[in-house]
């Protein structure tokens, strides 16, 4: 990180925006920001102070770093993933769709979508959807996500959608065990 010695005091202003993106990894990167730009304040012999906007404190990611509780964040994270299924306790992939026409890429969307759930066994198919960031530089984006405790069987299901074709208009993407679901 980088060292500035005059810093003694960070503020971080509503720490919540990043926990409500639809992104398992959300609270994982607001605990990471949170400690990371927490050891910015005071350094050296330099008391440092940390203020967090926040409207829910009790929230693992936000508690967590408050406290630089390394351990107890992981422990909490990995038991909310378990739980729900979420990597590493599975394999997950993103299949992206992207163009300048919003109807042709989301049937396209629907129509993987669709090739996906006739070959899934043991995956699970969330549905087509727009993209969180529905509409960058002027280009129309859509996704489906897939997530499966077999390695195997979702990666049947991604050959079978890799021989695919689409229209060049169309951009497809397959992200394996995607960094961000944006």
């Amino acid at each position: 990180g980088h060292d500035l010695p005059a810093v003694t005091l960070v503020g971080v202003l509503n720490a919540d925006a990043a926990l409500s993106l639809p992104d398992f990894r959300a609270a994982e990167r607001t605990f990471q920001l949170l400690v990371q730009v927490a050891g910015r304040a005071g350094r050296a012999d330099q008391a440092g102070r940390v203020l967090i906007q926040t409207r829910n404190p009790e929230h693992p990611a936000v508690a967590c770093a408050a406290q630089h509780d390394v351990r107890t964040f992981v422990e909490s994270e990995l038991e909310e993933r378990e739980e729900v299924g979420h990597p590493p306790f599975s394999r997950a992939a993103l299949v992206r769709f992207e163009g300048t026409d919003e109807p042709s890429v989301r049937r396209e969307a629907e129509r993987w979508g669709q090739l996906a759930e006739r070959q899934a066994r043991e995956v699970r198919i969330f549905p087509p959807t727009p993209a969180p960031l529905a509409r960058l530089r002027n280009r129309y984006r859509y996704h489906f996500f897939l997530r499966s405790t077999s390695h195997t069987a979702l990666f049947e299901v991604l050959r079978t959608l890799a021989r695919a074709s689409s229209p060049r208009s169309i951009k497809v993407s397959i992200d394996v065990d995607p960094m961000t679901m944006l």
